[in-house]
């Protein structure tokens, strides 16, 4: 047998490490000559008055000398510091026990749902590491006071510079609470090893020795991240951890809808629609932008990560082909999102349903039906086919002279109303008795070709007309509503049900209108699908922005019932937001200097990948070292990319940046990152040295290798020093996301 390695503890390899680096030679250090090799001075001392390893501020009272008998603590006083810093640590790892864990929501009581009350404290962030503040750290980077400026970069007197790697062993020994022995490593609380493992995992992503995983957070955590601004995606692309808490937002929206001055209700915004919206003239496309902004922003008031998602129409014409070149009512497709569903919680609900007289409402055949159909998971577009599938009959009854659902009916709607808050009982999608107008992918294409904003967004109030998109608009709320096959007027068997119930067919009737709600402009906003179908209308108009410079003539016209003006609705980035499809994000470690990265294999759905028009790679938040200069070579599905990977004639190549940057000539401090915004009426520009962000347009790369049957998309980022040599200090960026764009 082979002998096994002897293990080698971190305060032996922090010693080597730097015996190596300053090799032969050993200055006077002050006195403190090769002050690492003996723990009671290197863990003390200071040279010219910085502390090499800094005391650790969190435990009170340690200014005394290494205690290595101590059971369980270390020199620096603190095990416990360094678990802590690792599970605070915001930089991604994959080592489940010192990963991050956000804190579960808390419990909120049935009757009141909605987050409600500021917070009443204050409380600290965490600070710096310590070895961030160990002036053996400061003086192995080089930064101030050992740049040059007061004292030469450690270690002095040898040619050799510590690399990261090296750098980074120490700063894991001193965060990991300076364990002396291998026993004090496995015995205290630190967990210095696996700090250890987490760096050296984060430098293997920084070197693209390992594949970045995309990140699994909610799109909008993730760009805030990056204080980048709010994404609103095509809803068959949400998470279903972004669709659930939509849900939730909305379902929560209705317990208050008693309750009609209350912004919290539903309802309280659907009737701002039927109060006040605008049709026929430019206010049209501003006024709704503004009505989904307000919107947005109470939602967002219950989770900040939501966003409104938009309903692309003209990808779904293909399957809606058939739905509205005839005369049948209801056979439209609409998202899936949006449609009816059993959970077994609501197949338990409609199980144990039971009738005024005590007995089962559904019938044993009936139950069974249900229980198929939440087993196949089945989704419908209507409540209507839900229940023609279940076998359960749609029935009216006479309640003080209004059509009203029977008991049967009402229950099965009621359980699909609380299993998926987007449903709406009155939409029956699709033809509306004769053939109906749909928006393909070459008439939106068209609507974006208008030139003047009069064509596409209609006049002034002096000579207000339709403009081109309220057209296409109008067609679309009509084909979403429906028309409901129920009704006396669309069915002549329904007429004689009306007489023998003594009813009078009402087109105003809440449960058994003549068409879907979405035809009305009154009521439209009370079906939820309402906000994906005019995110989808606010998204051409932005996308129509950046093709053409037209706006509506009357700029300073207010957009009632808010204060806000036809100029404040002009810039959807002012606002907070734009339109991504689909949004792939991936976190990078700032800490280190990234040499290569790379991705693993991003998953898209076939419908992205076919729908898309551009696809654009932005790099979150990049930030320079000092001197010198480099380059990033950006590439597509090439992981094996290199500083000497060619780009000329690669397919896979699709850009270079140039950064651009110098040294600083300031005081200590003066190119350090900039504070966070906190004043409310800060009103400077951008600090000189704020991170910012690199924006890619990979469309034609992309383009070419999907022509050539690439199936997936990876993307590799190579850095080059100005002398075309690799580098590992002058690039650190806190993201790469991939912004697939209809």
């Amino acid at each position: 047998m082979s002998a096994r390695k002897k293990r080698i503890s971190l305060y032996d390899q922090v010693k080597e490490t730097l015996n190596e680096i300053q090799g032969s030679t050993v200055p006077s250090y002050q006195g403190l000559h090769a002050f690492w090799l003996d723990p009671e001075v290197f863990l003390n001392a200071s040279l010219y008055g910085q502390r090499l390893i800094a005391p650790d501020e969190k435990k009170a009272g340690h200014n005394g000398p290494h205690n290595t008998k101590t059971s369980g603590s270390s020199c620096c006083g603190g095990s416990s510091q360094a678990s802590e810093d690792a599970a605070t640590d915001s930089n991604p790892v994959t080592d489940p026990a010192v990963a991050a864990v956000e804190q579960p929501p808390t419990e909120i009581f049935i009757g009141d749902c909605w987050p409600s009350g500021g917070s009443g404290g204050g409380g600290g962030t965490p600070g710096d590491k310590r070895s961030a503040a160990s002036g053996i750290i400061i003086g192995l980077k080089g930064q101030y006071p050992f740049d040059g400026s007061i004292f030469p970069p450690l270690l002095w007197d040898t040619d050799n510079k510590a690399t990261t790697q090296q750098i980074e062993l120490i700063a894991g020994w001193i965060d990991a609470g300076c364990p002396l022995t291998i026993e004090e490593e496995d015995n205290g609380s630190a967990k210095a090893v696996s700090l250890v493992k987490v760096r050296n995992q984060k430098l293997a992503l920084a070197h693209g020795d390992s594949l970045h995983k995309a990140s699994d957070k909610k799109t909008n955590q993730d760009t805030r991240k990056s204080k980048g601004i709010n994404i609103r995606k095509e809803i068959s692309s949400l998470t279903p951890a972004e669709l659930d808490t939509y849900r939730e937002a909305l379902s929560c929206m209705y317990r208050y809808n008693d309750f009609w001055q209350d912004e919290r209700s539903y309802d309280f915004w659907a009737r701002i629609h039927t109060n006040s919206c605008q049709h026929g003239w430019e206010q049209f496309a501003p006024w709704h932008r503004m009505y989904l902004y307000f919107f947005e922003q109470k939602l967002q008031d219950y989770d900040a990560n939501i966003t409104l998602p938009y309903w692309s129409w003209s990808e779904y014409a293909d399957q809606n082909k058939t739905s509205f070149k005839n005369t049948k009512p209801d056979l439209g497709v609409l998202p899936e999102a949006v449609g009816c569903f059993l959970t077994p919680k609501g197949l338990g609900q409609l199980q144990n349903a039971k009738g005024p007289d005590g007995k089962s409402l559904f019938t044993a055949k009936q139950i069974s039906n249900l229980e198929s159909i939440q087993k196949k998971g089945t989704i419908y577009n209507s409540g209507l086919r839900f229940l023609k599938a279940a076998g359960i009959p749609y029935e009216i009854i006479n309640t003080n002279g209004d059509a009203a659902w029977s008991d049967r009916v009402r229950t099965v709607y009621n359980v699909l109303r609380e299993e998926n808050a987007l449903w709406f009982p009155n939409r029956w999608p699709g033809a509306m008795g004769g053939p109906t107008s749909y928006p393909t992918k070459k008439d939106i294409q068209n609507l974006l070709s208008l030139e003047t904003w009069s064509d596409f967004g209609g006049g002034p109030s002096y000579d207000h007309h339709f403009g081109s998109l309220e057209k296409v608009h109008n067609g679309m709320h009509n084909f979403s509503g429906g028309t409901n096959a129920n009704y006396p007027a669309n069915n002549n068997k329904w007429v004689g049900i009306y007489e023998k119930l003594g009813l009078t067919a009402d087109p105003q009737s809440k449960e058994n209108p003549p068409f879907g709600w979405m035809t009305d402009n009154r009521v439209t906003a009370f079906d939820p699908l309402f906000w994906s179908h005019h995110s989808n209308v606010d998204r051409i108009w932005a996308k129509w922005q950046e093709l053409h410079n037209g706006q509506p003539e009357e700029m300073n016209g207010v957009l009632a019932p808010w204060s806000m003006t036809v100029q404040d609705s002009m810039s959807i980035k002012k606002l907070g937001y734009k339109y991504v499809r689909h949004y792939v994000h991936h976190d990078v470690s700032s800490d280190y200097g990234l040499v290569k990265f790379n991705s693993e294999k991003i998953k898209v759905s076939d419908s992205t990948l076919q729908n898309h028009e551009k696809l654009e790679i932005k790099l979150h938040r990049v930030r320079r070292g000092n001197l010198p200069n480099a380059s990033i070579r950006v590439f597509l599905n090439a992981p094996d990319a290199n500083i000497d990977t060619p780009t000329e004639g690669n397919d896979h190549f699709v850009e270079e940046i140039s950064l651009f940057h110098g040294s600083c000539y300031g005081g200590p401090g003066h190119c350090n990152l900039p504070l966070d915004k906190t004043r409310n009426f800060d009103l400077r520009n951008l600090h000189h040295h704020e991170p910012r962000n690199y924006v890619i347009n990979a469309t034609a790369t992309a383009q070419k290798l999907l022509n050539n049957g690439a199936k997936d998309m990876t993307v590799q980022l190579v850095v080059v020093g100005i002398d075309g040599k690799p580098i590992d200090n002058a690039l650190y960026i806190d993201g790469v996301s991939l912004n697939f764009i209809d």
